[in-house]
């Protein structure tokens, strides 16, 4: 089984790191090689935050060079813009629809228009998901994360490598499993059904 790169992407409070942290327990259980590099700066909320999760047996080093990673889930739209350099040629991007100003007065960012125009641009498979509007339908938005994830599972490589069950297993010590389960599902529904 050839490595996967792995960009988890998104700004502080949407669980990345428990995202990544899933992944990485997940590809563990099935017996895979996994490195994790948290590289954010300001985790707080509404800061920048970004993880390297990299599987596979010929990884040597935890960062991802620019212009070799495989596949980005983000969970918010303007972060998966700031980071498309690392992205290589046959990438997949998973990526949230939202969009959240950040905490700074007059700071300009582009409109969902130009964020989409430029994702198309990028030749790169892009799958766009109102991930946070159905996990507020679900009741929590922090389950957003868990969408995004059964969706890449069910719809990208990423489900060579880690599936359902052991994500389920990884989910055993994380509060709320049950809707956490519940948004998994859902997001992993969704990927079929694409």
């Amino acid at each position: 089984m050839s490595n996967l790169n792995i960009l988890v992407v998104g700004v502080g409070g949407q669980g990345i790191l428990t995202l990544s942290r899933i992944i990485g327990e997940s590809a563990l259980r099935r017996g895979l090689k996994v490195l994790i590099a948290e590289t954010h700066g300001l985790s707080q909320r509404g800061g920048s935050v970004i993880v390297h999760v990299r599987i596979g047996d010929d990884i040597e080093a935890p960062l991802i060079p620019l212009g070799e990673c495989d596949l980005m889930l983000s969970l918010e739209l303007v972060e998966t813009l700031r980071y498309l350099n690392y992205m290589g040629n046959n990438g997949v991007i998973v990526s949230d629809t939202l969009i959240l100003r950040p905490p700074i007065p007059r700071v300009k960012i582009p409109s969902y228009e130009e964020i989409i125009t430029t994702l198309k641009n990028t030749g790169l498979e892009v799958h766009l998901l109102d991930a946070s509007l159905e996990a507020d339908r679900l009741g929590d938005i922090r389950v957003a994360n868990m969408i995004i994830l059964g969706y890449a599972i069910s719809s990208t490589l990423l489900g060579k490598y880690i599936d359902i069950d052991s994500v389920v297993e990884s989910l055993a010590h994380i509060p709320g499993k049950e809707l956490n389960i519940k948004a998994l599902s859902m997001g992993f529904k969704f990927g079929v059904k694409h």
